[in-house]
């Protein structure tokens, strides 16, 4: 007579159908079965990275999507449950978490990069060009645009990032490569300055 039971554990996983072998890796892994997850990153890796692929077009951040859809299986395998969904249905939604909020912050990213060349190109380099003064134009008085031009361009550069632009200490850091405590030197040493010469 036909078994039309589901294999138990005990049987070999070669034997069992795909969603079975899975089902039976999570449930190791949920026991923190290093095995486990290296068996399961062999038979779904491929698949997984795939996904991510298919929304970051880039072989890196796909691969970090990957490795912390992996990382997020080994921690809540215990929360699958096949009831409600398929094995392989359940990792692939992980993964596509994992890559949107990937392909969100590199967006942010990009657009941080984007205003700050903005910026930098407004800005420029020489004081003969008053390049603080074509940016400000018509949006602070003379006096303020002329104390500005007189600073370091590095001070000069946070002031206007932070109290002009918006931008927070911490990105300001991240991009001219600096450490915040850096930042935050400029920007006193700056608005020091700028408070004297607005005092003449």
């Amino acid at each position: 007579m036909k078994d039309n039971h589901r294999p138990s554990d005990s049987r070999p996983a070669e034997s069992a159908d795909e969603a079975d072998v899975l089902e039976h890796l999570l449930a190791r892994i949920a026991l923190k079965d290093q095995q486990a997850l290296q068996q399961l990153y062999e038979k779904v890796a491929a698949r997984l990275n795939g996904v991510a692929m298919r929304i970051l077009r880039d072989a890196d951040l796909s691969n970090d999507a990957l490795q912390e859809a992996m990382l997020q299986i080994w921690h809540n395998a215990g929360e699958y449950r096949r009831s409600q969904s398929e094995p392989m249905t359940w990792m692939t939604s992980l993964i596509r978490y994992r890559t949107l909020d990937k392909l969100k912050a590199e967006q942010r990213e990009q657009k941080r990069r984007d205003q700050y060349e903005a910026v930098e190109s407004l800005l420029g380099e020489s004081n003969e060009a008053s390049p603080v003064a074509g940016l400000l134009q018509g949006e602070m008085d003379q006096h303020l645009r002329g104390c500005l031009d007189a600073l370091d361009t590095m001070n000069r550069n946070a002031i206007l990032m932070a109290y002009y632009y918006g931008y927070s200490r911490e990105d300001i850091a991240i991009h001219v490569a600096q450490p915040v405590n850096t930042i935050k030197s400029w920007l006193k040493r700056g608005l020091t300055r700028l408070a004297k010469c607005l005092d003449h």
